[in-house]
């Protein structure tokens, strides 16, 4: 028989102790067994996306200088054309030096500090200098050209391609060259083209795709000499974002016939690969083109609208294993909007519809399988929930609007105080004796808080909505997303008043959703059916694994990193996936 070493003419190394973290891309895929531990261990690269701090200004075809964690959106149309500088410092935006011409659709480079953008305008030649205060016109580019593309330094620029010489629009294959006081003239690209986007330094740079009469893929690299067509990237479009060298960058966004997209492709410096698209499709944002190809921004542009949106990207080799979903033991009876409470080995599950008939049904579950336990003494759905799978709370539901709470002690459920407003579609927080019913149909913003006896009225949060998501504590909480119709918000409860916070990556109703407190929370699936899986820091909503199966109407109960997703519509299904992300892991970022 043919082993693998005489395949490979290699063996997985046999260690007792894992190696030390990954520092670079050239060990991602290395592969060993720990036999401390007894596992099979790898170096696993993956990409995220997650939203931060917006713009101050929405706006589009801005220009951009600097890294993730010091950038600068530079002019842009707002419209009119703007002369804002925005910087930002990895968390959010503050205002900085105007540009002295305002203007759109030109080139940048360099840092936040050390910054510059060129072209636009009329006769599009302008170039100005930052210093991370205040902008200074310096030496004219010799071609006037707007949408052109640029890499590199204040003291060692590059800019090519471009719509002009203004005022005769044609695509331009001009390329030029910046010593920190003149532009030259250097060697044309090979396809003339507006709207590409630069990567890396004046001596080693990359012009990544554009507009000739379509939108092309092509990617052409320059060694401070002349440009050399290379490997396209795999989705034709132009005024992308990008950041990184000729030999590690990342591409996202951009325009293409007939829309705007999200993808995300990365740079070997011979390949180009898709990996985790951005959570916002837009074209002419900023992005961070000093910084490495690890971590990268996108913020502002063209979606649907102008926008403010920002996002930051990171490539991050792990450890071990990343996050993921994986098949649990499907429930007994298959249902959805019932209550979960519980962690991901130790759920309780209770009430819901099932196959368009209201249930009393309760279920435990041990981590492997599904037992019938007491029902609940009235059954609906549509209801709040909390506690755990030994001491659990059903409040409210439907499908008749009631103000029925009932606890359950591990063996049977009793009824406890009524609510002040009877609803359905909320959702609870909390424990058996300190808990919280939130929202609910008809779009309340009523919150109700319980001591284990009754109810009592407290601050309501700023969106009345229905059929949200939500959890924590009666001191630490959130309430997110909903139907209003479906707004994105995302609140936080700190024990007395409900403040607006970081909105959901994408809006949504009747999701799935976990949430230890107002700094640790999970939601996945929901309507419009969607297996998306996003996790919250107390900041930010961030991408992780998705779901295998697309659902709404579903349950969850656990933490952001040990979570379970029961049943759901399509109707009764009986489906139950389980999410692990692994601890203790070591993320490499640069």
């Amino acid at each position: 028989m043919t082993t693998y070493r005489e395949i490979k003419g290699l063996k997985v190394p046999y260690l007792d102790a894992d190696l030390p973290s990954a520092s670079a891309d050239t060990q991602e895929g290395g592969v060993w067994y720990n036999s401390a531990t007894g596992k099979l261990r790898a170096f696993i690269a993956f990409d995220t996306w997650s939203t931060t701090a917006p713009l101050a200004q929405e706006r589009v075809s801005i220009a951009s200088v600097g890294t993730q964690t010091a950038a600068a959106a530079c002019g842009g149309s707002e419209p009119p054309n703007s002369a804002k500088t925005e910087e930002y410092n990895g968390s959010g935006w503050a205002a900085g030096g105007d540009i002295n011409t305002a203007r759109a659709e030109m080139g940048g480079m360099g840092t936040q500090t050390a910054g510059m953008i060129c072209g636009s305008g009329s006769p599009g030649i302008v170039t100005e200098k930052y210093d991370g205060s205040s902008w200074t016109e310096v030496n004219d580019m010799n071609n006037g050209r707007i949408l052109n593309g640029a890499a590199g330094t204040q003291t060692a620029g590059l800019t090519f391609g471009g719509d002009g010489p203004i005022p005769s629009p044609a695509n331009s294959n001009a390329s030029e060259e910046y010593d920190g006081t003149n532009w030259a003239e250097g060697n044309n690209l090979n396809t003339a083209r507006q709207g590409s986007q630069g990567i890396g330094i004046q001596t080693a740079a990359l012009a990544v795709g554009g507009y000739v009469s379509a939108y092309v893929a092509n990617s052409e690299t320059y060694d401070g000499t002349s440009w050399t067509e290379g490997n396209d990237i795999n989705t034709a479009r132009g005024r992308l974002g990008a950041s990184g060298l000729s030999s590690a960058g990342v591409v996202f966004g951009g325009q293409t016939a007939p829309t705007r997209v999200a993808n995300t492709e990365i740079y070997d410096g011979t390949s180009w690969t898709e990996t985790t698209d951005m959570s916002t499709a837009r074209n002419g944002g900023c992005s961070s083109p000093a910084g490495p190809m690890t971590a990268s921004l996108m913020g502002g542009g063209f979606s649907t609208a102008r926008t403010a949106i920002t996002e930051e990207f990171a490539h991050q080799i792990l450890t071990y294993t990343p996050a993921s979903w994986a098949s649990g033991a499907n429930l007994n009876v298959g249902r959805m909007d019932a209550a979960c409470a519980g962690t991901k080995s130790a759920t309780l599950f209770a009430g819901g519809n099932a196959s368009n008939t209201v249930v009393a049904t309760s279920e435990e579950y041990d981590g492997s399988a599904w037992a019938e336990g007491n029902n609940l003494n009235t059954g609906r759905e549509n209801v709040g929930d909390g506690g755990t799978q030994t001491a659990g709370i059903c409040i409210g539901g439907g499908p008749s609007d009631v103000a029925i709470v009932e606890t359950y002690n591990g063996s049977s459920w009793t009824e406890a105080g009524d609510l002040n407003s009877a609803r359905r579609a909320l959702t609870g927080a909390g424990t058996t004796t300190a808990a919280l019913a939130i929202g609910g149909f008809p779009n309340v913003a009523s919150v109700e808080s319980f001591d284990g006896s009754s109810w009592t009225e407290i601050a309501d949060i700023n969106t009345g909505r229905s059929a949200l998501g939500g959890g924590g504590t009666t001191t630490s909480a959130l309430a997110f997303g909903g139907y209003t119709p479906v707004p994105a918000n995302t609140e936080s409860w700190n024990g007395t008043a409900w403040s607006e916070v970081n909105d959901l990556i994408t809006a949504r109703r009747l999701m799935g959703a976990t949430a230890a407190s107002n700094s640790s929370a999970a939601i996945f699936g929901g309507s419009p059916d969607t297996a998306e899986t996003r996790t919250w820091d107390g900041t930010a909503w961030a991408t992780t694994a998705d779901m295998a199966e697309a659902r709404s109407s579903l349950k969850g109960a656990g933490t952001g990193t040990a979570m379970i997703a029961c049943s759901g519509d399509p109707l009764g299904i009986q489906n139950v996936e389980e999410f692990t992300q692994p601890q203790n892991v070591e993320v490499i970022t640069d």
